[in-house]
């Protein structure tokens, strides 16, 4: 229990530092139809309406647990690019991933990548080609 609390609160602290070096952050605001589009688009409308509690906690992560710094790309930058995350095409085998040559943060769906949403660890991600960086708050769990 106290390891668990001491790893959550260096993850809070590292989130805290992480901004600071890719200046300010922002997240998406989404409503709950854009929400329940963007879930629909990778999992499925039968998913939606049978799950929504978990249509909840994907928004959630969409809107409170990610967020977007731009950062110009390093030399030797050691993010991974969010081209080397598999498409979760499961649901959906005609899912298209972002269009990095024309990004734009504001139409992006994350939940078509296979990320670890639900990670109790922080992750940076470079979306290719972009000046953008997708930071992914740990879950705190109680």
């Amino acid at each position: 229990m106290k390891l668990q609390l001491i790893k959550g609160a260096l993850a809070l602290f590292l989130l805290q530092i992480c901004p600071l070096s890719i200046g300010q952050t922002v997240t998406q605001q989404l409503t709950s139809e854009e929400i329940a589009n963007r879930v629909a688009y990778v999992h499925g409308s039968d998913f939606v309406m049978t799950n929504p509690t978990l249509v909840t906690a994907l928004g959630n992560v969409m809107t409170n647990r990610i967020e977007y710094g731009i950062s110009p790309q390093m030399e030797n930058e050691k993010y991974p690019l969010l081209s080397s995350f598999p498409l979760m095409a499961k649901a959906n085998p005609t899912i298209q991933g972002a269009d990095f040559a024309n990004f734009n943060l504001s139409t992006f769906n994350p939940l078509v990548y296979n990320l670890e949403f639900f990670s109790d660890k922080i992750q940076v991600i470079r979306i290719d080609n972009t000046n953008y960086i997708m930071v992914v708050k740990p879950i705190v769990r109680s």
